[in-house]
């Protein structure tokens, strides 16, 4: 966290022959012929074999790791450490960044189409992109411009929150499980940004979890729009660019868990490890033969699934999947399935209506693999919808219940999201 607010948890991977001679052919002449020409193959055959493999290029060479570029932020080259397991915004930006704009927080250049020649292309960059490539400078730079105003280091905080990664003095507590979320500062008001993040805190505080948050506006770039934010199905992919981050910036966690902004986590002494991600629990919970667009869709989830092969968990209501609230592993094959996830083909085609959760559901019907690597949970397992109406009954059996992990109202718009929160977040 860089600076600002500062959130306390409450403690409680054939041939012819000649006949011309006067002496009659051997009885064996073929024979001979014959393994004559099997031993010519066979030295063609090892010939082949040493042109190949060439086991003696052993003895004289030494073997090398494949070298691939160091990870790195989305926008910088830098990073910034921190040694707290809480990584969040200054909240109190907020009003701040509203009021700038989003202009005044990308940089949008022109740059010809590689695919058509003669247009130009615009795109959304970070500010990042004009830091001085020396880390030192450039933090004496940042320290001179927000002495001059508020607005300058609302900006600075504002790019440079894809830098901050966990550093720890010690790996003794390294936290198994991260949990994720993105906030919209033009969705709700500050003091609500505040009980949205304290409340991850809270729950990250108790079972000795990281917490990763971002701003929804800082992944334009991503998406290369500014306005991405305003489509109610085009936002949904920052929460997966969100997710990929805070694998960066926690790079030993076991688990990520993405909760989006509009909820809360209720059962504050539900352990997520215990609840859900525990070998024995997920595999007596997990939706076996379950079509991946329900109610009568033919690709089903596998009947045999292996918990220990599970790198993804989601939930899914309204006849689709969501992305509200899922669970990916951190080792090989769950970063694989986020970055095929969000590779540009998936991202910027238009036939997918829900943006990501569409995308996954094509992704698990065309590719078996990925689909032997994810599970469907019940919803309520990992998210309870809010109803306005009293005692009100789903026939999927997904509203709140007092006593269950969380509470989202995923559907809400407007005046109506922060309403919810209200009614929820504690006064105090």
């Amino acid at each position: 966290m860089l600076g600002g607010i500062k959130f306390r948890p409450k403690s409680s991977k054939s041939g012819s022959r000649d006949t011309s001679g006067s002496l009659p052919v051997p009885a064996t002449f073929r024979n001979m012929k014959s393994a004559k020409g099997n031993r010519l193959g066979l030295l063609l055959l090892s010939c082949i074999l040493l042109w190949f493999f060439n086991p003696f290029s052993l003895l004289f060479t030494h073997s090398s790791k494949s070298k691939y570029p160091a990870p790195r932020p989305y926008t910088s080259k830098q990073i910034i450490k921190s040694n707290s397991k809480y990584i969040y915004p200054p909240i109190e930006d907020g009003p701040i960044l509203k009021r700038m704009g989003m202009d005044e927080l990308f940089r949008e250049t022109k740059r010809p189409d590689p695919n058509v020649q003669g247009l130009e292309v615009s795109f959304i960059e970070s500010l990042n992109v004009l830091d001085d490539p020396n880390p030192v400078k450039q933090k004496l730079k940042e320290e001179n411009d927000n002495l001059i105003s508020v607005t300058n280091r609302a900006r600075n905080a504002f790019k440079n929150q894809d830098k901050v990664v966990f550093s720890p003095k010690s790996m003794k507590n390294y936290p198994k499980v991260v949990i994720v979320s993105a906030i919209d500062f033009e969705r709700y008001p500050m003091d609500s940004l505040a009980k949205i993040v304290q409340n991850r805190v809270n729950y990250a505080h108790e079972h000795n979890y990281g917490l990763y948050v971002r701003w929804y506006q800082e992944f334009a770039p991503m998406v290369n729009s500014k306005s991405f934010v305003s489509s109610k199905e085009r936002r949904k992919w920052a929460r997966i660019f969100c997710l990929r981050a805070a694998m960066f910036a926690f790079p030993e966690a076991e688990w990520f868990w993405y909760f989006d902004e509009d909820g809360l986590i209720q059962n504050m002494h539900t352990d997520l490890t215990s609840h859900l991600l525990n070998k024995k629990v997920l595999n007596s919970v997990i939706l076996k033969e379950r079509p991946i667009i329900p109610p009568n869709g033919l690709i089903k989830t596998y009947k045999n699934i292996q918990t220990e092969n599970v790198k993804l968990i989601f939930i899914q209501f309204d006849n689709q999947i969501q992305t509200n609230s899922f669970i990916v592993k951190n080792d090989e094959v769950g970063r694989a399935i986020i970055d095929f996830w969000t590779d540009k083909l998936n991202l910027n085609y238009n036939n997918f209506p829900h943006g990501p959760d569409s995308a996954l559901a094509h992704i698990l019907q065309w590719h078996p693999f990925i689909l032997s690597k994810a599970a469907i949970v019940p919803t309520r397992l990992l998210s309870s919808i809010h109803s306005d109406q009293e005692n009100a009954q789903s026939k999927d059996n997904t509203l709140y219940s007092n006593g269950d992990l969380t509470v989202q109202w995923p559907s809400c718009d407007g005046d109506q999201c922060n309403h919810n929160l209200l009614k929820y977040a504690p006064t105090k």
